[in-house]
């Protein structure tokens, strides 16, 4: 049950039967009528203004939080009759509300202990979604899939790559621009395959719990935003290629604490893919 939206059925049921009520009674003095429907009218507006400013500002807490909160599965144990998840939880900037964790979109029963928590639930028999239900907020995403007993950070398929390091964690991948971006300790490998246009640059915003740390320029927006072009020529973090990608590396800063990063690419100012993922 949504608050704003019970809020905003009641005022408008409200708002309703008063001028209906208003109506009936003065609908034979027709100056009388007008009066009190342009206050009524005032106090539609006023309404419909803080209704409109509610799920804003949602959005707005619902992005924070999603960008400030640390979600690590460290242990996944499955048994025939079920599946036991265990990792850390908990939001950077103040004190973490109780929660819920959500798989394949059916709540598990959680177990909170200080920053770390415990998950019970049925056994998963295809790829799952891991959820968590913040008190107060709807269910987000955490950047992280069961499948079976192993951790992935991707949706669907996971492509089998022979020459990435054996430590790399791949986080975002778009079958649709043939692009891998693995998290390699405290690197990140962006496996480039199709032909971008020139005028397409990578970008990746880094957000942080420690924005007056950012370069001056980006303080004003609150996290870091990089990019680069892959071009036809080699530039200096070009790697060599793996398969038939070209890889590029890119370090990930040291200091500030980086929480995640959102990446994507962008045509003259158009967004065209959008990720993000956690950094571990």
């Amino acid at each position: 049950l949504d608050v704003d939206d019970l809020f905003s059925n009641v005022c408008g049921a409200a708002l309703g039967l008063l001028i209906y009520r208003v109506v009936e009674k003065f609908g034979g003095n027709y100056k009388q009528a007008e009066k009190w429907m342009s206050e009524l009218l005032i106090i539609a507006g006023f309404i419909g203004c803080f209704m409109v400013a509610i799920p804003a500002e949602k959005s707005s807490i619902d992005v924070k939080v999603a960008k400030e909160f640390q979600f690590t599965i460290t242990s996944v144990t499955a048994f025939d009759s079920g599946l036991v998840l265990e990792g850390e939880c908990f939001l950077y900037d103040r004190k973490t509300p109780s929660y819920t964790i959500l798989i394949d979109g059916m709540e598990a029963k959680t177990a909170v202990d200080g920053q770390t928590f415990r998950v019970e639930a049925s056994r998963i028999e295809n790829k799952a979604e891991v959820d968590i239900k913040f008190r107060g907020f709807p269910p987000m995403p955490t950047g992280t899939w069961i499948n079976g007993d192993r951790i992935e950070y991707v949706a669907g398929e996971v492509p089998l790559m022979k020459g990435v390091p054996e430590r790399a964690i791949l986080k975002a991948y778009s079958m649709e621009f043939d692009t891998l971006v693995f998290q390699d300790g405290e690197r990140l490998l962006w496996l480039i395959g199709s032909e971008i246009d020139k005028n397409t640059e990578i970008i990746y915003h880094i957000h942080t719990t420690e924005p007056e740390k950012l370069p001056e320029r980006r303080i004003i927006y609150g996290f870091d935003n990089r990019g680069f072009r892959v071009g036809a020529e080699r530039i200096d973090d070009e790697l060599g290629s793996i398969e038939h990608y070209r890889v590029f590396e890119k370090e990930i800063p040291q200091e500030y604490n980086v929480t995640a990063v959102v990446i994507g690419f962008n045509t003259d100012g158009t967004i065209i893919w959008s990720d993000s993922f956690r950094i571990e």
